[in-house]
């Protein structure tokens, strides 16, 4: 039987103890149970290969960074909520009419991001800047949590094809929740994994007799960083199931008691406040069509079935490798296959925290609604289905080299020097099946950074994407520069709009009824919308409404970039009112509002569409500009 944690095809019990120590030396493990390897040569072998793993990842991260922000809604999002925290502390979504308190998101992100506000931090690059810092921790953690479990060849390996992966470089350049997340659940592991205070037994070697007493510390700080993880992401859950359970089968009932109760409080106000948030979307048949209804227990199959084919063969190896056409599909089976292997096996010997949290998250993504599936949502348990996939090909590379290499065929240090060189083989060959697609993928991806940055430094930071964003953008300051104090809107990009505009927005609703619309605009008090290009929603669910009714509405400033226009049109009181009277019902265009916007037809300046500063974070005061008194 092999010794926990050294690497397949070791010698036998029986092998002379002289050969043993020389074979130990070559195992390259962090540490052994006798001490025979010293503890400065051990330190040196960490410290280079955190230097390694980390060091690739951040010149990849960078030689392929963008500066132009994210076109989702979601980073302006985590930014409005810090800057909630840092205006008045609440924590409000300031970015709509009305500004109702928050209870999507966890806190703990926005509360990172009000902390660099606070020191000073206003632009894009610096908020992204603290995304490719946690995509390096993720990185370090990957490789101490791997080394822990199986020595330093898979855990270079491991860390090495996580760092250099199509999702972490591309995590690493966006204001999102996803980096932070993913090194606090990363530190989790691996101090919870450091804590059992030896490494895992194989499937082959039987549990030590009398374990050595649990690290209190580094349990206490895993179980921290377990807790942090649930408040940076709600798909932290799993990782606190995970993490309980692994307490109680191990019989630590102060430590259950106590992390139970540290948490209980904080979970318990959090979950009061998010309500059924995301709860009542599980259920949905797609969270953007509510109208479609919930899901039936034949639906429910349907989607585990269709989330499974998904993953395993587009979202997960395009995460490792990026899109590679038909390799896509052979890359996710193959990696699916044997990181579910290396998963069972673990299992087999006695599940740990990281086994427990992949089998919850993973379940969790097959039963979310289709529309929510993402590389961002399976990139938590991307390095641990490396590794375990690491861990498959090592033991079949060792299989192979035991057969071949037959005891009595070449003397005993000969046959380990084949043996071992056909294990570094098989991590090699491993490395090479994601390294050289993933190495195409990344020099798409530093082509891409080049052009975008020729692109932003020319049109600002939505620069890089079509005609259409980089309308809406424009249309965003002009209406911050012009449109009166006070003035809300409507746009399909209601966060963005705020973000650049500095006016409350919200989305119109996806309904081509005149009273479902005219209705939620009296309610949420909304004086304008904005006509846009981006995606069909306006074309499809506004232009009817206008064109019922073009007595409600009149063009208050338009533009033309490209082969898309945009217009702002103020949303005008019924005809039979006093407080406006709209052009005659019969005309086949909309007229301009009376009088006409004051620079309705300039376009914004080309310091303010330039500017890499997050516009709500500057004083735009109103006397610093014109505001003319147009309808509303």
């Amino acid at each position: 039987m092999t010794p926990a944690g050294r690497e397949p095809g070791g010698s036998d019990r029986g092998r002379r103890a002289g050969d043993g120590r020389r074979q130990g030396r070559r195992r390259g493990q962090a540490a052994t149970p006798s001490g025979t390897e010293p503890p400065r040569k051990a330190a040196t072998r960490l410290w280079t290969g955190l230097a390694l793993v980390v060091g690739v990842h951040v010149v990849l991260a960078l030689s392929t960074s963008v500066p132009q922000m994210h076109h989702g809604g979601d980073n302006t999002h985590y930014l409005s909520l810090a800057h909630s925290l840092v205006q008045d502390g609440t924590y409000r979504d300031i970015w709509t009419p009305g500004e109702p308190e928050h209870s999507k998101y966890p806190p703990l992100y926005p509360a990172f991001l009000a902390a660099m506000m606070l020191a000073g931090a206003k632009t894009w690059s610096a908020f992204k800047a603290s995304s490719l810092a946690f995509t390096a921790l993720a990185t370090a953690f990957c490789f101490l949590w791997a080394r822990r479990l199986r020595g330093d060849r898979t855990a270079l390996v491991t860390a090495l094809v996580f760092g250099a992966s199509y999702s972490l470089l591309s995590a690493s350049h966006w204001i999102l929740s996803e980096p932070f997340f993913v090194a606090t659940t990363m530190g989790s592991l691996w101090l919870l994994a450091s804590a059992q205070g030896r490494k895992d037994a194989r499937p082959s070697q039987p549990p030590l007799a009398s374990p050595p007493p649990t690290p209190r510390r580094r349990l206490a700080a895993g179980l921290v960083l377990a807790g942090a993880a649930y408040f940076i992401r709600s798909a932290g859950l799993p990782l606190i199931v995970a993490a309980a359970a692994w307490l109680a089968i191990g019989k630590r009932w102060k430590e259950l008691g106590a992390f139970a109760a540290v948490l209980a409080a904080p979970a318990l106000l959090w979950q009061s406040r998010a309500g059924e948030q995301y709860t009542s979307e599980f259920w949905l048949k797609s969270v953007y069509a509510p109208e479609l209804g919930r899901v039936g227990p034949w639906d429910f199959v349907v989607r585990v079935a269709t989330n499974a084919w998904d993953y395993a063969t587009e979202h997960v190896p395009i995460a490792v490798a990026g899109d590679l056409g038909g390799a896509t599909i052979a890359l996710g089976i193959g990696l699916a296959v044997a990181a579910t292997v290396g998963w069972l096996r673990r299992v087999r010997s006695g599940p740990g925290v990281a086994e427990g949290f992949a089998f919850l998250h993973v379940g969790l993504m097959l039963a979310w609604p289709p529309a929510g599936a993402s590389e961002r949502f399976a990139l938590p348990v991307l390095p641990l289905a490396l590794f375990w996939g690491c861990e498959s090909v090592a033991r079949l590379a060792a299989a192979c080299a035991a057969r071949w290499g037959t005891p009595g065929r070449r003397p005993d240090a000969a046959r380990h020097d084949g043996l071992r060189w056909r294990r570094w083989a098989g991590a090699a060959a491993l490395a090479a099946v994601v390294a050289v697609p993933a190495g195409l993928s990344w020099s798409g991806l530093r082509e891409v950074s080049r052009i975008c940055r020729e692109a932003v430094s020319a049109t600002g930071p939505l620069g890089c994407w079509g005609s259409n964003i980089r309308n809406f953008h424009f249309m965003a300051l002009w209406a911050g520069d012009h449109l009166p104090e006070g003035s809300t809107v409507f746009a399909r990009k209601p966060r963005i709009f705020y973000a650049f505009s500095g006016l409350p927005s919200a989305t119109f609703p996806f309904e081509r009824s005149p009273a479902r619309f005219f209705g939620l605009a009296d309610s949420l008090g909304i004086d304008y919308i904005v006509r846009d290009a981006w995606g069909v929603q306006a074309a499809r669910f506004v232009d009817p409404v206008v064109a019922a009714h073009p007595e409600r509405f009149c063009t208050v400033a338009g533009f033309r970039l490209g082969a898309e226009s945009i217009s702002l049109l103020a949303i005008l009181s019924p005809p039979g009112d006093e407080a406006a009277e709209g052009p005659d019902p019969a005309g086949s265009t909309l007229s301009e509002c009376a009088p006409p916007g004051a620079g309705a037809s300039t376009m914004p300046s080309q310091a303010a569409v330039v500017s890499m500063t997050v516009p709500f974070l500057t004083d735009r005061s109103a006397d610093a500009r014109p505001r003319p008194d147009l309808p509303g």
